[in-house]
């Protein structure tokens, strides 16, 4: 669902992103995991870094078996420098 990242503006890893589960989703899981990742800047001199994998964390949810709706949690990041960030993941799980 998500990804976290910190690099400097070289593409090298600056710090590796804490990632907690600040609310968890009502019909579901999540689960993070430290990985390779694909950036995604948008518009600063990082932009040259999305086309390489870099130290990460990723957030993959599963739902509850059977359930197909709305669902959301939410997170709090932290990098090392201090900078902390709350985000509110809301999902819209569809039945197959």
């Amino acid at each position: 669902m998500g990804q976290s990242y910190n690099l400097n503006a070289d593409c090298t890893a600056a710090t590796m992103p804490t990632v907690r589960l600040v609310q968890a989703p009502a019909h579901g899981s999540v689960d993070f995991v430290s990985e390779g990742v694909y950036s995604n800047y948008r518009e600063s001199q990082r932009v040259k870094c999305n086309s390489r994998k870099s130290p990460g964390v990723s957030e993959y949810y599963t739902s509850q078996s059977g359930y197909f709706g709305k669902d959301m949690y939410k997170v709090r990041v932290s990098y090392g420098e201090g900078t902390v960030k709350d985000v509110t993941v809301n999902i819209n799980v569809i039945k197959n």
